[in-house]
């Protein structure tokens, strides 16, 4: 797939799309055509069936894949034990999971899937983005799993399922995975888009973080230091950039003696180690009068009745982030979450207009309540730390926040900054909760 593109200087170059090298069970050309055999006579011609099994009891599930067995008992009898197990297994994956998006879901690097139609499937990887060299057979194909997993999944189907979203927490064993869905009637390409975000069920190890250069050594100790000091963050990057990743290890650093609210729409944070976090996300009941829906903004208010230390939201993106200037901060407890920003310092000013969004204040009164508490800004893109800023004060004059740069990421080549990043960090003596 290639690109036209203008240099800039009246030359026109070819842009190369990058290809994710995919390989599968569904690959092997010996079993190819007995799949497909399969695949008609078990699946497609028993959508009622089919349909029961998916949604029904493991018996049910039991009763479909013995169906397959014996049809391939009867048609294929020269097999031997390893193809007949291979056979079914593509079945399976075909019927009741991912099917051919499978090693997408296993490989650790990726972070992103996203089917675009039947033939265009692209990823992101350690923070860069590809096209893949594997799609379904045809379009009826993906319609066909397309229909299964809203089934599986207990999304809504015709107008319900033209926008929803989410979490499969038993789909695949090392990941949590995070869907949304747009229905064709409102894509202009009329295909169903169908986007998962792999969230891992084990945290990545800070020594993995640091392997694949999102933190180093200098930054890991300045979090836990800065946590424990009771220092409050702001995360941003774009989408898939890290901020959940490497907030979901910050979490695990907070003081086991502080308890935590954590407020999310998909279960993104967890945490198997602290003692005193809870985690609550958004949900929609549907009642005789109509959807009841409980927001974020919900879940912070009654928050205020209870003891909470430190509050974190998983992503702001409204008037959630009103609370994070008017109780979490007037309170005395600190506040973590991310944020959509294009850089550190502007991601307090998009901070303060999701606040505005469901108040009056002005963003000067806003920004500077940021003022006098401790506070740090990280800024992330491709999986890697660009920047951190702490926020030293309120300048009354130009009314503007007064921040100190911590580490900036070298242009030039890059790469991170060790000698920066040591000097502008004062060590601080504290141990962290974890």
């Amino acid at each position: 797939m290639q690109q036209i593109s203008n240099a800039g200087d009246g030359n026109m170059t070819f842009q190369e799309a990058k290809v994710y090298p995919v390989t599968s069970i569904f690959d092997r050309e010996d079993l190819k055509e007995r799949f497909l055999i399969l695949k008609a006579n078990v699946c497609d011609l028993n959508p009622a069936f089919v349909t029961k099994a998916i949604t029904g009891t493991e018996q049910d599930f039991l009763m479909l894949m013995g169906r397959a067995k014996e049809f391939s008992h009867t048609y294929f009898p020269e097999e031997n034990q390893e193809e007949e197990d291979t056979l079914l297994e593509m079945f399976r994956q075909c019927v009741f999971g991912y099917y051919i998006l499978t090693p997408l879901i296993e490989a650790k690097e990726v972070s992103d899937i996203k089917i675009l139609s039947y033939d265009h499937i692209v990823v992101k990887a350690n923070g860069e983005r590809y096209v893949t060299n594997i799609s379904f057979l045809d379009e009826e194909d993906y319609r066909s799993w397309f229909d299964r997993m809203m089934r599986i999944l207990r999304m809504g189907r015709g107008e319900e399922g033209v926008l929803c979203q989410c979490t499969d927490r038993k789909g695949a064993r090392d990941f949590y995975l995070r869907i949304d869905v747009q229905g064709a009637a409102i894509t202009s390409s009329e295909e169903n888009n169908f986007h998962i975000r792999k969230m891992p069920k084990e945290k990545l190890s800070w020594e993995y973080l640091t392997e694949n250069g999102m933190v180093d050594e200098e930054m890991i100790r300045y979090l836990k230091e800065r946590i424990c000091a009771g220092y409050g963050f702001l995360l941003s990057g774009r989408g898939g950039s890290g901020k959940s990743t490497l907030l979901n290890n910050m979490i695990d650093c907070i003081p086991f003696s502080e308890s935590v609210l954590v407020s999310q729409e998909s279960d993104e944070l967890y945490s198997k180690v602290h003692p005193q976090i809870q985690f609550e996300h958004t949900m929609s009941v549907k009642g005789k009068n109509g959807k009841t829906e409980v927001t974020l903004e919900d879940e912070l208010r009654l928050g205020l009745l209870q003891d909470i230390d430190n509050f974190i939201i998983g992503e702001i993106k409204g008037g959630e982030a009103l609370y994070v200037f008017t109780t979490a901060l007037s309170t005395g407890a600190r506040f973590f979450g991310t944020i959509h920003a294009n850089d550190a310092a502007s991601s307090i000013k998009r901070l303060a207009q999701c606040a505005r969004y469901i108040s009056d204040y002005p963003m000067e009164t806003l920004e500077g309540m940021l003022g006098t508490v401790p506070f740090v800004l990280i800024h992330m893109s491709h999986f890697s730390v660009d920047e951190i800023l702490e926020i030293e004060g309120w300048d009354e004059r130009s009314k503007r926040l007064i921040f100190k740069t911590i580490y900036r990421k070298e242009e030039a080549d890059g790469k991170s900054n060790p000698s920066l990043f040591k000097r502008n960090i004062p060590s601080l003596d504290c141990q962290a909760g974890s």
